[in-house]
C-alpha cells in the first residue's frame, strides 16, 4: 500500500457542522449591532474600494476577547481539514468578515489573494450562517472539485478551499443569506 500524500490542489472541502443554529443567530445579530456596511472589494496592491462587482453588505468581526471562540474554532477546524487534504503552510488568521446577501446581491467571480508576498493568503472558509429555508437562489459557488457538496446550503455548514481558486456568491432571488468568512495566512508559497 502506498501511504504517499496527494495534494488536492483543486478541491474544495464542506464540513457539515461548523457552528450551530444558536452561534449563527449570535454572529447575526451582533453583525446588526456592529452596523454592516457596503462591502469592498481588494485591490492589486492592498487598497479597498466600492465596486459593482460587489453589491452585499458586510462588517469586520473584532480580535476581541468576546469572538475569541470564533477565532479559535476557525483556527482548529482549518488546521485539521488543512492537514488532510492540502497540507498548506499556514501560520495566521486575518480578521472575520460577516457578509449579508439581500436579493439581486452578490460577488462576481474572483480570487481572495493577488501576491505572493508574505503573509499571503492560503486557504479561504466560508459558514452559512443562514438556514436553506431563508432564502431561495444564491450560495457558494466554487471553481474545484468539492467534497460533501450536499451539505453546502446547511446552518452551520462551512467551505474550505484554497484562496487561489476562482469563487462567486451568487444572489438570493428571495430572502437573505448570511454567511461567515475566514483567510488563513502563511508564508510567500515555495
Amino acid at each position: 500500500m502506498n501511504d504517499v500524500f496527494k495534494q488536492k490542489v483543486l478541491t474544495a472541502s464542506v464540513d457539515r457542522y461548523v457552528l450551530t443554529p444558536t452561534q449563527c443567530a449570535m454572529l447575526r445579530q451582533d453583525a446588526e449591532v456592529m452596523g454592516m456596511k457596503r462591502a469592498t472589494v481588494m485591490n492589486k496592491d492592498g487598497t479597498t474600494r466600492k465596486s459593482f462587482a460587489r453589491s452585499c453588505s458586510s462588517c469586520w468581526v473584532p480580535f476581541a476577547k468576546h469572538y475569541e471562540w470564533i477565532y479559535k474554532v476557525m483556527r482548529e477546524l482549518t488546521d485539521s481539514i488543512n492537514a488532510d487534504v492540502w497540507r498548506f503552510d499556514i501560520q495566521g488568521i486575518q480578521q472575520l468578515q460577516i457578509l449579508k446577501y439581500n436579493p439581486l446581491q452578490q460577488f462576481w467571480w474572483h480570487y481572495d489573494t493577488f501576491t505572493s508576498e508574505a503573509p499571503v493568503r492560503k486557504l479561504t472558509a466560508v459558514v452559512n450562517l443562514s438556514d436553506p429555508s431563508e432564502y431561495l437562489g444564491g450560495g457558494l459557488q466554487v471553481k474545484a472539485d468539492l467534497e460533501n457538496a450536499r451539505f453546502i446550503r446547511a446552518q452551520g455548514a462551512g467551505c474550505w478551499f484554497p484562496s487561489y481558486i476562482e469563487h462567486r456568491a451568487r444572489a438570493p432571488i428571495f430572502g437573505t443569506r448570511w454567511v461567515l468568512v475566514a483567510w488563513f495566512t502563511g508564508p510567500a508559497w515555495k
